[in-house]
């Protein structure tokens, strides 16, 4: 066939068919049936393609190991797939792209732990780029271990997202993240530090700085936000630049390693989404801690900036408006002459469940000099049977308050 049309021709054609199994209503579909390795798109039609003869084989396998998903509950799977990649005929791993590792701490014998004996292998893929690690322990990793499985966090990768993981000492993540030195996405979300284990190697702190070339970060409880990473992350003013920050459970404990790392990393944010974690329902003070001594005043090119939350009623035994206490203060304080849009993460039953935020505080801010280029305040999600609703309590009880002409924008999915 290839002597008929040009070998671009079938490789369009197989680009194609990738595109026709990913928009496939099923989520997964084995690579290997026998193995029952799990490929994070579909793979259904590529699969006879990549039989049909010799040249077909490169461009298919491009897609079919693009991206590689090993699940939680059977930790076999993991063994035989970094016996395949380990073995000295596999011709796919410079193929993986994506990999996805969920192992969930081995809470049950069906669950067990397997990421530690398998990272050697799986640092022989040299391609990958994105690397998502959920619910992961590197707690009892033994040295030689950990340093066989460190390739895998190299120069290539560009996207990291670890969460709900343990490690023995934090100057191991600090390790892992200072080796992604060409990384631009960074993620890590209830990251832990288990101080009953033992650790394998040195407890020295990794001082190699983290990559420059970061365009999004993500950092939400345990030691992701302590001050031993957060000074490692950004020592001092405009040492790193990030465009696009998210800081969520941010509590009385942290609030103030918080605070600091905004006002060094400031001027470089066009984009910030911010969150609290208080210690109970009944209290604001994880709000309140940070209100008290956030110096905002760098973030001076902030273009978008989003209330994470939710913002919410429920349950109903909240006092009414303290998940959105922090917000009146938190404006009054920015005042970004850049900024563009407000987004605010609710969770609402009706629309006058929004009276437990302080409107008129708010307006009173944003009618002033400080938001010289606001543009629209965003809602979501509101749910379906509340949308006309809402829009029309907002735009009665805020926007026609407004000096300047700022759009409301309510929508159900977030």
């Amino acid at each position: 066939m290839t002597d008929i049309f040009p070998p671009e021709i079938f490789d369009a054609i197989l680009d194609y068919v990738h595109l026709l199994d990913a928009e496939a209503k099923s989520t997964y579909y084995a690579i290997d049936y026998s193995l029952r390795i799990n490929s994070t798109k579909p793979v259904k039609t590529l699969l006879p393609c990549s039989l049909v003869c010799r040249s077909w084989v490169p461009r298919t396998r491009l897609h079919i190991f693009n991206a590689i998903h090993l699940p939680h509950y059977d930790g076999t799977i993991a063994a035989t797939f970094g016996a395949l990649v380990a073995h000295p005929l596999c011709t796919f791993r410079s193929h993986v792209r994506r990999l996805s590792l969920h192992e969930r701490y081995g809470r049950s014998p069906s669950e067990a732990l397997w990421m530690n004996s398998v990272l050697p292998q799986l640092a022989l893929l040299t391609g990958v780029e994105n690397v998502y690690i959920y619910h992961a322990r590197f707690t009892d990793v033994a040295e030689e271990q950990w340093r066989a499985g460190l390739p895998l966090f190299g120069p290539h990768l560009k996207h990291l997202d670890i969460q709900f993981t343990q490690f023995d000492q934090i100057s191991r993540m600090m390790e892992l993240v200072s080796r992604c030195t060409n990384l631009e996405h960074l993620a890590l979300r209830y990251i832990d530090e288990d101080s009953d284990g033992a650790p394998k190697g040195s407890d020295t702190i990794v001082r190699t700085p983290p990559s420059r070339f970061l365009r999004s970060l993500a950092l939400q409880s345990g030691i992701a936000t302590s001050a031993e990473f957060m000074t490692w992350l950004c020592p001092s003013p405009g040492s790193i630049k990030v465009p696009t920050v998210e800081l969520r459970s941010i509590s009385v404990e942290n609030a103030h390693h918080v605070s600091r790392f905004l006002h060094d990393v400031g001027p470089s944010i066009t984009s910030l989404a911010i969150g609290f974690s208080d210690s109970s329902f009944s209290s604001t003070d994880g709000q309140d801690a940070f209100c008290r001594v956030a110096d905002l005043t760098t973030l001076t090119n902030l273009e978008t900036l989003h209330f994470q939350g939710p913002l919410t009623t429920y349950p109903i035994h909240i006092t009414r408006g303290l998940s959105a206490k922090h917000i009146p203060p938190i404006l009054a304080k920015l005042g970004s002459p850049s900024l563009k849009e407000i987004r605010f993460h609710v969770s609402m039953k009706a629309a006058e469940d929004f009276e437990i935020i302080d409107w008129g505080s708010i307006v009173l801010t944003l009618n002033s000099a400080r938001y010289p280029t606001l543009e629209v305040l965003s809602f979501r999600p509101i749910k379906e049977e509340a949308l006309e609703e809402t829009q029309a309590w907002l735009d009665e009880h805020v926007r026609s308050k407004l000096r300047r002409n700022v759009e409301i924008r309510c929508a159900t999915s977030y």
